[in-house]
């Protein structure tokens, strides 16, 4: 049975990320989810079912339009690899349990973040949105209304802070420093881990993004760096190695 849950998680989080890459493009560039329906962006072949199914349709037309021949995008390929082995890591790591579903909406918040914001420098409010409703239910259903009400404020405290950093930082530079989605996210990020490790993710993720935010400096004349895929991969880390933080928070309490 491990081995038929580890494949079905696996395939679950390959076709989701599919889904995904869809919502990703579309949706900032004002495009309907719904129609017109998956298409070759060169030449507008509408795929057909043989051509949608993720991972092997990339393997089987060898990363070309089967009309065209354009090359396909290899991230949505890459896309789907690592969010199937993602989902299936969270499996074999937390078992059925309530980190499974959380570390299942983090992945997609994650897979969604790194495709708008390093794309189009967005982070999709509806994503947000929808994992705070699941996580919040989770929270009940596992723990009780307590836990999660009080983790509401958690999450509104680190937003408020966020915030706050954001309009110290417009001053000193005379521009946001911040965009507002990663304000937003720093709620889901403190309702879902709690306030010490809230802010534990908000410095791993200074680290994460310093190589790139130098990288952009010196190449990069808008000096625009997406800040969201940093913070929702810090969120990741601390949540999957929770045990090992909260070791560090004690040696300074």
């Amino acid at each position: 049975m491990e081995v038929f849950y580890s494949s079905m998680f696996f395939i679950f989080g390959s076709v989701l990320a599919s889904f995904y890459c869809v919502l990703a493009t579309r949706i900032p560039e004002g495009k309907s989810i719904v129609k017109p329906r998956s298409h070759c962006e060169h030449c507008n072949h509408t795929l057909k079912w043989y051509e949608l199914i993720p991972i092997f349709s990339y393997l089987f037309l060898r990363g070309k339009c089967r009309e065209c021949h354009k090359k396909i995008p290899i991230y949505e390929f890459i896309c789907e690899i690592i969010t199937g082995l993602l989902f299936m890591g969270s499996y074999l790591y937390f078992g059925f349990s309530y980190s499974l579903w959380v570390s299942l909406f983090l992945i997609s918040l994650l897979v969604l973040i790194f495709i708008s914001d390093f794309k189009y420098m967005i982070i999709l409010d509806s994503p947000l949105v929808i994992t705070s409703i699941a996580i919040f239910v989770l929270k009940v259903l596992y723990f009780d209304w307590q836990t999660a009400f009080l983790s509401l404020l958690d999450g509104a405290i680190l937003f408020v802070f966020m915030l706050f950093i954001a309009y110290i930082g417009k001053k000193i530079f005379k521009r946001d420093a911040l965009g507002g989605g990663d304000i937003k996210l720093s709620f889901v990020i403190g309702f879902t881990v709690g306030l010490p490790y809230g802010f534990m993710v908000l410095v791993l993720s200074t680290f994460l993004a310093l190589p790139y935010a130098t990288f952009s400096l010196l190449t990069n004349s808008s000096h625009e760096v997406p800040y969201g895929p940093f913070l929702i991969s810090a969120l990741c880390i601390v949540f999957l190695y929770y045990e090992k933080f909260s070791y560090i928070l004690n040696l300074f309490s």
